[in-house]
This record gives structure tokens, sequence and C-alpha cells, in this order.
């Protein structure tokens, strides 16, 4: 069977995930997620307007939502969501090992875009690492399907 496009580009998230997750890093798929990350944002706001006796950062920080945004300063989260406005269309997942937050690309190879190369500029700009996630899949895979017991 041959593999689309699509299909491949979903193997090598699932790789990648799993690689992240073995070494025990922090991270989302904005693929999947980024509207989460806004959503924890815009909570945030909300809950700053409604008591705001204690500081952004405050809020930020003791989020039940942290492990989605990965951010510790409203600052910080700030920049974040208006990167991502601007620039979450070139990126695949959020990663957050120790202390440092980056963005990664997954690909099968192919070299990067001229728009992607932009938005890794403006990526460093956040003070965020930026690296590409390459795995290599078959056009082709093969399986076989099997009838095991039966109609009438």
């Amino acid at each position: 069977m041959e593999l689309e496009h699509e299909d491949k580009a979903a193997i090598i998230e699932i790789v990648a995930a799993r690689h992240f997750s073995s070494q025990n890093w922090n991270w989302i798929s904005l693929n999947n997620n980024a509207g989460k990350i806004r959503r924890a944002f815009e909570e945030l706001n909300e809950q700053y307007d409604d008591y705001p006796y204690m500081s952004r950062d405050w809020y930020v920080e003791n989020s039940a939502t942290k492990s989605v945004h990965m951010c510790d300063k409203w600052d910080e989260f700030k920049e974040l969501i208006e990167f991502l406005d601007a620039y979450v269309q070139y990126f695949d997942f959020i990663v957050k090992g120790s202390d440092k937050k980056s963005f990664c690309i997954v690909s099968d190879g192919k070299e990067l875009t001229d728009e992607q190369k932009n938005a890794i500029h403006h990526a460093r700009g956040l003070r965020c690492n930026t690296f590409v996630f390459t795995a290599s899949v078959p056009d082709d895979i093969g399986f076989e399907l099997s009838q095991v017991g039966g109609g009438m």
C-alpha cells in the first residue's frame, strides 16, 4: 500500500513524540493542541481580571495548565501566544527538556521552506531553540489481511 504524505507525517510525529517521552521531556503537539494553549492564556487572563490582587505571574506559575504552555511568567506566556499567532503553522511541537523551551519541526528529510526559516529566526527572539526531527518512512508499507472465524 502506498502511503500518502499525510500518513508519513503522522508516523514521523508519533516517532518524535515517543522520543520526547523517552527523554522525559514535556511536550505538546501544536498540530493537535495549539488551541489548548490559547484557551489556557484566556482563562488565566480572566482569572486575573476577576481577582487582580494576585500578580499575573502568580497565576501562570501556579496554573493547572502549566504543562500545556510551559511558561513561568506572564510576559513569557504573552510572547508565546503572540509568536504562535504568527508562526504556529510552521512548527509541530513545543518541547521542554530541563529548563529550555524549544520548537520542533518534524520532517521526512526535505529542506526547510523559506517560511520555516523565517519562523525559526523569530523563535530565536524568544530565546527558544528550534530543532528538526527527521525520520525516514517508506513510500510503501506492506500488510496482511487475514480472516479469522467466519460467517455462515
